[in-house]
């Protein structure tokens, strides 16, 4: 029977801990009980037999660093793993663990403490490549990411619409659905009324698909048509969970090795198909999609998540 993880630290950190808050290095390891030494160059820390995992994000490297490459986007980050010892892989889709991320831009800076997370999807490859997470910084978000919007969205969101720039970070449900119309509206007459792909000119049965998705998007790109592609209802939910993207340049789809060829073949979906266009704008959003959302897999609660009405 294995050993029961300890929640010891963890819940000194959780108690001890304030988002926003800036930590030097020392702090964090008189926190995690460890010797300053220990920690230097290192962006995972971690104690035998407890169930807290800290990650040390630095945004912008030094020559000398391994060249992962991380950042956030709103409420997301983007994690690139260990090229060998892959116990932060291993461990956290156990659900044993909490995780709790420190970030800043640049070394011999302090770092700024933005709450626990939890995986969303991953990417794995192997041993030399650093395997791919996305995490939601479910703490972080409400208190600090859309703050300032929310502080001044009551005085703004008037003039957005009448300049045809609507914010939605938290607007009313008349707004919001305004909001989303338009950009329906707009997406469907930039892709004339017809899925991306498969030509198909019924617009009730198709979904305006946000390129790159509206939770990592700001408020122009959430309401941008060039955002958007007009889809089939089994290609928009292919495209939302990374398993098919489209070449940026050539509009070519990629098909991802979640599913397998026989899968495919059963939808109808091959490596012939491709975009009717590549409108001006669309991209960059394309290349977005491509990078950060093509070929994760979902953890199994956000894909149920995802997979639910």
């Amino acid at each position: 029977m294995a050993q029961q993880l300890s929640t010891r630290l963890s819940q000194k950190l959780s108690s001890h801990l304030m988002i926003g808050s800036h930590y030097v290095l020392q702090d964090i390891a008189d926190l995690m009980e460890m010797n300053i030494a220990a920690t230097m160059r290192k962006g995972v820390l971690t104690k035998r037999d407890e169930n807290a995992i800290i990650l040390l994000i630095n945004l912008k490297k030094e020559s000398y660093a391994t060249p992962y490459v991380d950042h956030i986007d709103n409420d997301v980050l983007y994690w690139e793993g260990q090229l060998k010892n892959r116990f932060v892989e291993k461990r956290m889709n156990t659900g044993e663990y909490e995780l709790f991320v420190f970030v800043r831009d640049r070394v011999k800076t302090p770092y700024t403490y933005y709450g626990r997370a939890i995986p969303i999807a991953s990417q794995y490859f192997a041993p030399g490549i650093p395997c791919k997470t996305k995490f939601s910084l479910y703490e972080y978000a409400p208190t600090f990411n859309y703050q300032d919007k929310e502080q001044s969205l009551d005085q703004e969101h008037t003039y957005g619409i009448e300049q045809g720039v609507i914010p939605t970070t938290r607007i009313g449900t008349t707004i919001q659905r305004t909001a989303q119309q338009t950009y329906r509206k707009q997406a469907l007459e930039l892709w004339n009324n017809s899925c991306a792909v498969l030509g198909v000119d019924k617009p009730k049965i198709l979904v305006a698909s946000h390129i790159k998705p509206w939770r990592v998007a700001d408020d122009h790109e959430r309401i941008d048509p060039k955002n958007a592609l007009i889809l089939s209802p089994l290609y928009d939910k292919l495209f939302d969970l990374g398993m098919i993207s489209f070449d940026p340049s050539k509009g070519t789809i990629r098909l991802s090795d979640q599913l397998d060829e026989n899968d495919y073949d059963r939808l109808g979906i091959d490596d012939t198909k491709h975009l009717s266009m590549i409108p001006d704008g669309t991209e960059k959003y394309l290349s977005y999609h491509n990078t950060y959302v093509y070929n994760f897999s979902p953890l199994l609660e956000t894909e149920i998540e995802l997979l639910t009405y």
